[in-house]
């Protein structure tokens, strides 16, 4: 190939080149330009979809504007709620405080009570620790119905000591000796059966077979010893030593529980004890006995003072009556007085003093008499019924 090939090629190739490029830059042109326009669209959508998004907003941005001004108050409300709930929630913690320091104090006041319990059985476990519970509950109840000691009732009295005791009466002291009116005596004595009743008390599992019979069988114990004591009282026959007293010997027991379940258990013992004479009272029955006693004595003093005011007053007007006869007597012994002296002026009158006339020369003014007046002198009579009758002692 020669030189003017070659550049002819060239020059050829070269024009090829220029027009490949120049189509090339209209082609890329023309697709800048619909880039352009397809992107201009695009933000004109874009633009329109935020332009109807923006009034969408503003739109929804009055109403909640709206909503928000209609739940002013609601939220004025919730607000006052909110304090009241956090005053409550402080109301709350301060009373959970108490409610834990009383809780706490519960448990000690509970411990304590255990404890004390615990020894007060242990105590009432000895028979002269029980003897003096008895005793002490016994002076309490006739206190509590208004009894003085050594006045209303004896402790510990020996029966041959007592006034109007038989002459075979014994040494035995019981507890409390009650004066009834007419010199009569009513005896008491305390009874504390407190073992089996004590064990009893403490069987708690009623569920389990054996603890209930088990509690049975004590509570068995515990009425037989109930009826024991009723035994050993009525074979003492108190009212057979102190004469004119009643029949009856009451069997103080110290404690509801212990009576009503030895009745419980047996339903025949207060039968059998008030056949026997021997009538088991509780504090309650025993303080209805006693107030039934204070009525009595107070009945039996109206009585008495009433019969002594009947006596006195006969008595008076018995005197009253012999008082009325020596003033009827004084009446006449004046009313004879009067008379005598009437009897006097007249003789005077028509006897002496006419005789006395016959003397010359005396001085008749000595012989002036002061009249005696007629209404004074005369003599006033009783016109009562109960004075008029001739009563003199």
């Amino acid at each position: 190939m020669d030189t003017t090939t070659a550049i002819i090629l060239a020059v050829a190739t070269l024009a090829l080149g220029l027009g490949a490029g120049l189509l090339l830059g209209r082609v890329r042109a023309e697709a800048g330009v619909s880039a352009a326009r397809q992107e201009t669209a695009s933000a004109r959508a874009r633009a329109e979809a935020l332009a109807a998004e923006c009034a969408d907003l503003k739109d929804r941005a009055a109403r909640d504007h709206d909503v928000l001004r209609a739940l002013a108050p609601v939220r004025a409300t919730l607000a006052q709620v909110g304090e009241h709930v956090a005053e409550l929630e402080r109301e709350r913690t301060e009373q959970f405080t108490v409610l834990a320091e009383r809780l706490h104090a519960a448990q000690r006041s509970d411990a304590e009570l255990r404890a004390t319990t615990a020894s007060l059985a242990g105590a009432l476990r000895s028979g002269t620790a029980r003897g003096q519970w008895g005793e002490v509950q016994l002076r309490r109840v006739l206190e509590a119905a208004g009894m003085l000691r050594h006045v209303d009732f004896l402790e510990q009295p020996t029966l041959a000591g007592l006034p109007g005791a038989r002459a075979d009466a014994t040494n035995a002291r019981p507890d409390v000796v009650v004066h009834l009116p007419e010199g009569k005596f009513l005896v008491i004595d305390a009874k504390v059966p407190f073992d089996a009743y004590l064990e009893a008390s403490g069987i708690t599992a009623v569920d389990d077979p054996a603890a209930s019979d088990r509690r049975e069988r004590l509570l068995a114990a515990h009425a037989r010893a109930l009826r024991g004591h009723v035994d050993a009282l009525a074979s003492r026959r108190y009212h057979e030593q102190l004469s004119g007293s009643p029949e009856l010997v009451v069997m103080f027991v110290p404690s509801e529980g212990l009576l009503a379940a030895a009745l419980e258990t047996d339903p025949g013992l207060l039968e059998h004890a008030l056949r026997l004479g021997v009538a088991p009272t509780a504090p309650a029955s025993l303080l209805a006995l006693l107030r039934t006693t204070a009525t009595i004595w107070s009945s039996a003093t109206v009585t008495e003072d009433a019969k002594r005011l009947l006596d006195l007053g006969r008595t008076l007007y018995e005197r009253l009556g012999t008082v009325a006869g020596h003033v009827g007597q004084l009446g006449r012994t004046l009313e004879s007085a009067v008379q005598h002296y009437n009897r006097l002026v007249g003789s005077v009158e028509s006897r002496l003093l006419v005789t006395a006339r016959g003397f010359d020369g005396l001085d008749h003014g000595a012989l002036e008499v002061s009249e005696l007046d007629g209404d004074r002198g005369q003599v006033r009579r009783f016109t009562a019924a109960e004075l008029t009758a001739d009563r003199i002692a």
